[in-house]
């Protein structure tokens, strides 16, 4: 199972919040990858969230979860763009900061996930292990089953979330 190119997250203080960073190699042009991120047809079907719109200008944005029917939608923003190297999304309280880097064969791709709460690093880690499995299968042409929201216990998320959990030195209640 990889976890990520460099095998473990880094999880960084940063004042009074905590920014997880997740790095994937992928086999795909950067303009595809880009594509995928910022889509509203493409977000739901590897990532956590559906959008009324794609995420390629600035200025508020509807996140409505996947597979989370007891969550609410939320006011999200995406406060920077430069396409197709940076996307900067605020997610309710967290910012998700995705950065670009690769030519017409592979991308970089680097998540910043900054958040408040350490004790929500495994989940979060475990959370985007997945959807980033999503991402790869999309972009190489598969049809993927969603593994976000509660579908997530069905691709293993409590495994990687006790994995993460290890890895960060974080005690947790078992991710559920």
């Amino acid at each position: 199972m990889i976890i990520s190119d460099s095998g473990i997250p880094q999880l960084n203080r940063d004042g009074d919040e905590w920014v997880l960073v997740l790095t994937r190699t992928l086999e795909h042009s950067i303009e595809e990858v880009w594509a995928a991120l910022t889509e509203k047809e493409q977000l739901p079907k590897w990532g956590p969230f559906q959008t009324e719109r794609d995420l390629t200008a600035v200025g508020a944005v509807r996140l409505k979860p996947i597979d989370m029917p007891d969550e609410e939608q939320q006011q999200g923003a995406v406060l920077e763009v430069d396409e197709p190297h940076l996307l900067v999304l605020r997610w309710g309280g967290d910012i998700l900061r995705w950065e670009l880097s690769g030519d017409r064969e592979r991308t970089v791709l680097v998540l910043r996930h900054r958040f408040a709460d350490r004790k929500q690093a495994p989940s979060y880690a475990a959370g985007w292990h997945l959807c980033l499995n999503g991402l790869i299968g999309l972009l190489a042409g598969e049809k993927m089953p969603s593994m976000a929201g509660h579908n997530a216990y069905n691709y293993g998320y409590s495994e990687l979330h006790a994995q993460y959990a290890k890895q960060l030195g974080i005690e947790t209640d078992g991710g559920r």
